[in-house]
């Protein structure tokens, strides 16, 4: 009964914080973390209720949450977007990963006798490989909330979910170097390259045939609750294939996500079913991420923290520099092709590399044994909390300063005046059924159809006097398009149902609605990685660059 109780209390606690968040604007998972530290300061005081009944355990977070969170990101990153701008987040998730190792190892071993807190130079590259690992989850939330341009949350999330599988691997490779984990072979450069490959390689391809898979069944079905089981073997089935072969479950969940999402989404399901299964983890992530956030603030140290504060913010700088000369880098190898930043993206990418959970169950994961242990938890409990705090909080202006958030003024008026006219003609859409109902007097109608038509009328003159701009154009008539080839989808689907039309002309049509929904796809993914003209030192060019883009 104590977890199922300390269960509940976390629930409540969540969706507390989740209306608080929304209320003062915050970010949800910033909050969460505070409300945890909240929680851990309060353990000593509740005999009601045992709060450590559930804890962050590396088995939780990676049997349970990990999948589930990886899963359901993949799930929705777009194949052709991704692909659009695949140079630049390999480069960030694969060797700017291991160059950030490298920096950031030499960099705290350096400068950490500064704070009394002096580490092993092997030591030192492993405490920077549990914290290499992203982990944008509030950055993303807010690009959504601010309307962000697509491409910047793409290279974002993108780069996020495989560098947590390189970074874990990364991890595992320098634990078995300092003898903390056991192999039966002789640990050598040959080793070590070797379990890379067979790490990367073979689990990318257990996600990929699971995912291809799962896609394939869920065209012999159109059952929603089948299809949500489906997805649910997908995530955790390529997690625990890998696991059992000594692959990387995180990358395997991560190519059976996009595999699932991009193939068996666009084949399998309908847009009703298609509707239930992205609810269903829509709220499995927001459910994970209350607990993983809460539990992440509960277990933190403050009291130990703060004996290594210098260090910490040492630790913290370390990581910050050695991501931002990797991604000047990376900027400046991109610089001449086609996936070339917007001016000042790059600080928005440097900034947005928060640490989360991962890191510290990766520290928590340590042998008790180790005689660096304790000095390890703290100091990567101090960066995830510098982190989350510092970056998240500080996130909107840096996206204001950096011109990215979309289309400025006009394009939240625009969006603004659309919602409201859309509310308008709802309203008027309910008042006229209520009348022919009978359910309101002829009097009444009147008197609010006069209100809601002036409304409408003043709305409508609004909208059509505010030029919303080119990009706006371009991209509601996208959205639109895609709309409508789902309802076509959905009417040939239906009439095959109904044995209007047999089961050959139903596949030729809709795969023919494919097709055209694979070159829309394609089109809009070109536009939005196409890199817009700037003029050579000017500011106003790199903030119209974010907003086209």
């Amino acid at each position: 009964m104590e977890t199922s109780t300390t269960l509940f209390l976390l629930l409540i606690v969540a969706s507390a914080v989740a209306m608080i968040a929304r209320r003062l604007h915050l970010p949800y998972t910033v909050t969460l973390v505070l409300a945890g530290l909240g929680l851990g300061a309060l353990d000593a005081r509740v005999d009601a209720v045992d709060l450590d009944a559930v804890r962050l355990t590396p088995d939780l977070l990676f049997d349970v949450f990990l999948p589930a969170l990886l899963f359901e990101a993949a799930f929705h990153l777009s194949w052709p977007k991704f692909r659009k701008n695949l140079r630049a987040i390999l480069l960030l998730a694969v060797p700017g990963v291991f160059a950030a190792i490298l920096i950031a190892g030499f960099l705290a071993y350096t400068l950490e006798p500064l704070a009394a807190a002096s580490l092993p130079l092997m030591v030192a590259f492993l405490f920077v490989a549990m914290c290499a690992a992203t982990d944008p989850v509030s950055v993303v939330a807010l690009f959504k909330e601010l309307g962000v341009p697509k491409r910047l949350a793409v290279l974002m999330e993108g780069e996020s979910l495989l560098n947590d599988g390189v970074a874990v691997t990364a991890f595992i490779v320098l634990a078995t170097v300092l003898g903390l984990t056991h192999t039966d072979e002789e640990v050598s450069a040959f080793w070590a390259v070797r379990f890379l490959f067979w790490e990367i390689g073979v689990g990318i391809g257990i996600g990929v045939g699971i995912g291809l898979g799962v896609s394939y069944i869920t065209t012999l079905v159109h059952d929603h609750l089948i299809e949500i089981m489906l997805t649910t073997i997908a995530a955790f089935g390529s997690y625990l294939l890998a696991d059992a072969t000594h692959a990387s479950p995180v990358l395997a969940v991560v190519a059976a996500g996009m595999a699932t999402g991009n193939v068996g989404a666009r084949y399998g399901l309908t847009p009703s079913n298609k509707i239930a299964v992205e609810s269903f983890w829509e709220y499995a992530v927001f459910a994970a991420n209350s607990f993983v956030f809460l539990l992440l603030g509960k277990e933190i140290d403050l009291a130990s923290m703060f004996g290594h504060w210098l260090a910490i913010l040492i630790a913290w700088g370390s990581l910050m520099a050695a991501r931002a000369l990797v991604m000047a880098v990376v900027d400046l190898s991109l610089r001449r092709t086609e996936e070339r930043l917007p001016k000042r993206w790059s600080a928005v990418l440097v900034w947005g590399g928060l640490r989360g959970s991962l890191s510290m169950v990766l520290a928590l994961s340590l042998p008790e044994s180790f005689e660096h242990r304790a000095m390890l938890i703290d100091l990567t409990f101090g960066v995830v909390l510098v982190s989350i705090l510092a970056q998240g909080l500080t996130m909107s202006p840096l996206l204001k300063w950096a011109g990215a958030i979309k289309g400025g003024r006009a394009h939240h008026e625009y969006s603004r005046l659309r919602a409201r006219l859309k509310a308008t003609r709802e309203a008027l859409h309910t008042l006229d059924g209520s009348l022919a109902d009978g359910e309101i007097h002829q009097a009444t109608y009147e008197a609010l159809k006069e209100s809601l038509g002036g409304r409408q009328v003043a709305l409508e003159s609004a909208l059509a006097e505010l030029e919303p701009g080119a990009t706006l154009q371009a991209e509601e008539l996208a959205r639109t398009r895609e709309r409508l080839l789902d309802v076509e989808r959905h009417a040939i689907q239906e009439a095959q149902k109904a044995g209007v039309i047999d089961d050959a002309v139903a596949r030729e049509l809709l795969d023919e609605i494919t097709s055209r929904g694979l070159a829309l796809e394609d089109e809009r993914a070109t536009r939005e990685a196409a890199p817009q003209p700037e003029a050579p030192g000017s500011a106003q060019a790199g903030a119209a660059d974010g907003e086209e883009e």
